[in-house]
């Protein structure tokens, strides 16, 4: 697992029969990717075919908790460097052996104290989470693993070497499923427990994995230089990625607060489903993430935006799906005693939608260095969520989670496409085409959940409004297919 530099990752195309290669390379990546979303979020969506039907509705809201917390754990006890990798590989005469070596030493150096932090004061913490205290050790082990994760992708995108990463990636998450499944057998209460103790073991086997696999890559020190660029780069991202946390997660905190454990277990069903569609647009974004860095380094925005418009013509054809079947397709395939929650699946959906927009010209602003602004977005959208929430919970009920959140989603990406526009200044970003499809999508809703029909009918309405925006998008997707094949100029 040698990282070097990969300037053969992309060959130059002579003629046309390299592009047919390169159209097949391309499809494979994206087939690896979308496998590694797959196996990276196989516990969760274990929990909704799988675990849902092995332990009750408290039990996997405990679970879902606990995976709350995780995200916040893992930005706070790292200070969020290790994501500095992933952007500095791409500069020119990178020191990898070095920035490598202090990416670990730093993120030890903070992880240490804080985990001892939090064991050292185990019970003020489980009553802070409303977890027990087992649960809050585990996690902190969990955590171990994701960082790992992290760090393996970042390298394994660069290198263009989606084969290895989803091999592992998968490895990794069958382990977890497998151990979890029979730990669920064995255990007759307090189920969440068999999830727990699985993925814990594993994160520890993976991260040593990881280690050893790199130890050829790494020079060990503490390099002021590369902290300093970490830190500049990682820093002002802290609040960024916090808040994207709040945004996703802690609708869950404040419901079990409000209003219980099944609840959450209720809500987290429904929103694990709802966002299944980002797995596929997360895919397409690491495919892309090379060619993105060298159509912009290019100047090459035509390209930019051709291979936006694709990723977003998926990600609108499968919230159409979602909204179109997901509640009665996922009726089928979970407990009746989630039924009460289903209906938020297509609203959730839309809220990913909505992000969609913004993880597409994020990156602009990540790419021109300008995090903070980033911060300040994901700020400003999680106060107004958290507001809401205060607001409309005591009159509508934990339901209205899906509602503020497509709201929270839908300031986000309009602030930021406002951002790329006004202050990044590479091009100008066309906003009103995503906000007409998620306006039709919207509409798409409301006429069907509101519009008492025959089922025949409704159901005939439905397959052709799917097959109508599969036709729509034919050209979008073909012309994605095609700027990856074609080399940046």
């Amino acid at each position: 697992m040698q990282i070097q530099r990969n300037t053969a990752a992309a060959p130059p195309v002579e003629g046309n029969e390299a592009t047919p290669r390169k159209g097949l390379l391309m499809l494979q990546h994206l087939v690896n990717h979308i496998g590694v979303a797959v196996a990276s979020k196989l516990v969760p969506v274990a929990s909704i075919f799988l675990y849902s039907h092995m332990m009750s509705i408290s039990d996997y809201g405990v679970l879902n908790l606990s995976a709350s917390y995780l995200w916040i754990l893992g930005i706070v006890m790292t200070v969020n460097l290790h994501t500095g990798i992933g952007r500095y590989v791409y500069t020119q005469d990178a020191d990898y052996a070095g920035f490598l070596g202090t990416t670990f030493v730093a993120v030890g150096a903070i992880y240490i104290p804080l985990a001892a932090v939090i064991l050292f004061n185990l019970d003020t913490f489980a009553g802070w989470m409303a977890l027990p205290r087992q649960v809050v050790v585990l996690m902190l082990l969990v955590v171990t693993g994701a960082i790992a994760e992290s760090i393996f992708t970042q390298i394994s995108i660069y290198r263009q070497d989606s084969n290895r990463l989803v091999r592992c990636i998968s490895v990794k998450a069958v382990a977890t499923l497998s151990l979890s499944t029979g730990l669920l057998l064995l255990l007759n209460t307090e189920k969440y427990y068999a999830v727990l103790y699985a993925d814990a073991g594993i994160s520890i086997c993976f991260m040593l994995w990881v280690l050893y696999g790199l130890r050829r890559d790494i020079r060990v020190g503490l390099h002021w230089a590369h902290l300093k660029y970490m830190a500049n780069y990682a820093v002002p991202m802290i609040p960024y990625m916090l808040c994207l946390t709040l945004l996703s997660q802690f609708d869950r905190v404040m419901i079990d607060r409000f209003f219980g454990k099944e609840a959450t277990g209720l809500y987290s069903l429904s929103y694990n489903v709802g966002v299944l569609m980002l797995m596929v647009v997360t895919a397409l974004l690491n495919v892309f993430t090379p060619s993105f860095f060298a159509a912009v380094n290019n100047r090459d925005y035509a390209r930019v935006l051709k291979e936006a418009d694709g990723v977003f013509a998926l990600a609108v054809f499968a919230t159409v799906f979602l909204v179109l079947f997901g509640e009665n397709l996922f009726g089928l395939l979970v407990p009746t005693k989630y039924d009460s929650a289903l209906d938020l699946i297509p609203v959730v959906a839309i809220g990913g939608l909505c992000l969609v927009v913004f993880q597409l010209w994020a990156r602009l602003v990540a790419y021109a260095n300008k995090t903070y602004l980033l911060s300040l977005i994901a700020t400003i959208a999680t106060v107004l969520k958290i507001c809401l929430n205060l607001a409309v919970f005591p009159v509508l009920g934990y339901k209205s989670a899906a509602a503020t959140t497509v709201l929270g989603y839908l300031l986000m990406s309009l602030m930021c496409v406002w951002a790329v526009n006004t202050r990044v200044g590479l091009f100008k970003v066309p906003l009103r085409k995503h906000l007409g499809y998620i306006v039709a999508c919207v509409a798409m809703l409301v006429f069907f959940s509101t519009t008492p029909l025959p089922v025949w009918l409704m159901l005939t309405l439905k397959a052709a409004a799917l097959v109508a925006t599969g036709l729509h998008f034919k050209k979008q997707v073909m012309t994605l297919l095609l700027a990856r094949s074609a080399p940046s100029q």
